[in-house]
């Protein structure tokens, strides 16, 4: 311990003899790895998986079942209710849930002004396929229509000002319901169970509502619906149960490979027997797609991260490339002193060890202005791309990859100088 403190004092001896070019070394590997932090972190949060046990296991099927005939056509995003009941008539997934959004207005009485929610109308097994969190009360008992919602955390706090209120009434789009449970904190990020039109990049709904509650009160999908047939969105309770109105997103979770094999034959046998009924004239494209694929398959993925990444990629070798200058330009500055050390017995060890401690000095100053740019990035790229703002967030996993780049990138920097020093030839360096 001793010996490592007289490196760090011999260190910063060193930056006080030549504090302008260690300063613009700092300021340089600051700004590029604080600009790449910046991006690091929207990247990572954008790539990562929600659900690191589970998104092998949960699959989101789309078959071609449409009233038309279409060559090389892809199978729509979006099901209908009857297609639904059709691939909801297996007992080999674990769980399954259709589902969909729309937007409403809720509040506590009619004498309140109304506040806008965003619904999510979806189905029991919903909340233990993608591990939701309950805070209070209890999940529905089943999938029937019943005028029974769950509230987010932040909904409750916002509408009655704190969160055990299971039990309590409230309108929603002037119809009474009853609060039977009440979400923990919980926001899926990417929220990867609504890829559709990039969705992935929104918040957590406000309010959970049972699907046949939702098909009864002719709610309509605020985000992807479509109908191949005559029939009227208006009238979701009767013609949207039976016609081509396209607007739920279904997933299944299959836990072993078997139960993949068997769903997938069970849709090749579903879509046979549509074809044999004269309902699905065109070809058979059955998908079953992973949830951790879901949307590179959509192709939603964020082009504008990934451009910016290839750019703060190249702009940090180019901050690499001049503050490896600047050190350089610090070790000719030094280079008679370390050519005395070796003069006076120092090992090439010793040197690499000295050169370690300058490293860490570097890294503790970087990481500070590396941080500091890299928020003030992440603010500004929250102004730019307001949509990205849920994923600028610092996990711990992600501050210790940063914390180990800015290591890497003090010791390149500082690599060609310590190699210079520590293997050149004595004779020539006391010359210089």
């Amino acid at each position: 311990m001793e010996q490592f403190l007289y490196y760090i004092k011999v260190s910063l001896v060193s930056i006080k003899r030549a504090p302008l070019p260690y300063a613009l070394t700092i300021f340089i590997l600051s700004v590029g790895l604080g600009v790449f932090f910046a991006n690091a972190t929207f990247y990572y949060q954008l790539n990562s998986d929600p659900l690191p046990a589970k998104s092998n296991k949960l699959f989101f099927p789309m078959m071609l079942i449409t009233p038309y005939d279409c060559n090389d056509c892809r199978p729509p995003r979006v099901l209908s209710y009857a297609n639904v009941q059709k691939l909801a008539n297996s007992d080999i997934p674990s769980a399954k849930a259709a589902m969909y959004s729309a937007d409403g207005y809720a509040r506590l009485s009619s004498s309140q002004p109304p506040t806008p929610v965003v619904i999510r109308i979806t189905q029991r097994d919903f909340f233990a396929m993608f591990d939701v969190p309950l805070l209070h009360g209890s999940f529905w008992a089943d999938d029937g229509g019943r005028f029974e919602i769950l509230l987010s955390r932040a909904m409750a706090l916002k509408l009655f000002g704190r969160t055990d209120v299971v039990g309590e009434q409230m309108l929603l789009d002037d119809k009474h319901f009853s609060v039977i449970g009440v979400l923990n904190h919980w926001q899926m990020l990417p929220r990867l169970y609504d890829a559709n039109g990039r969705n992935h990049l929104s918040p957590t709904e406000d309010i959970f509502l049972p699907l046949e509650t939702g098909y009864d009160l002719h709610y309509l999908s605020k985000t992807n619906s479509q109908t191949f047939d005559s029939t009227d969105y208006r009238k979701l309770s009767t013609e949207g149960r039976t016609g081509a109105l396209h607007q739920l997103q279904y997933w299944v979770q299959l836990d072993t490979e078997t139960q993949q094999q068997a769903y997938r034959q069970f849709m090749l046998n579903l879509a046979n027997d549509e074809k044999a009924a004269g309902r699905h004239p065109a070809p058979i494209n059955n998908q079953l797609t992973a949830m951790r694929d879901i949307v590179s398959y959509f192709g939603d993925e964020s082009g504008d991260i990934q451009a910016f990444a290839l750019v703060t990629l190249l702009f940090l070798l180019v901050c690499l490339f001049n503050a490896s200058h600047l050190s350089l330009n610090r070790y000719l500055s030094n280079q008679y002193e370390f050519s005395l050390r070796r003069a006076l017995g120092a090992s090439r060890a010793q040197l690499q060890l000295q050169m370690l401690a300058d490293v860490l000095l570097m890294a503790l100053f970087t990481i500070v202005g590396a941080l500091l740019t890299g928020y003030v990035g992440i603010k500004l790229m929250n102004h730019l791309l307001p949509g990205n703002s849920l994923f600028s967030s610092w996990d711990i996993p992600l501050l210790l990859s940063l914390l180990t780049i800015t290591l890497v990138c003090s010791y390149l920097v500082t690599l060609y100088p310590s190699l210079r020093a520590s293997f050149g030839t004595l004779n020539q360096q006391l010359k210089e």
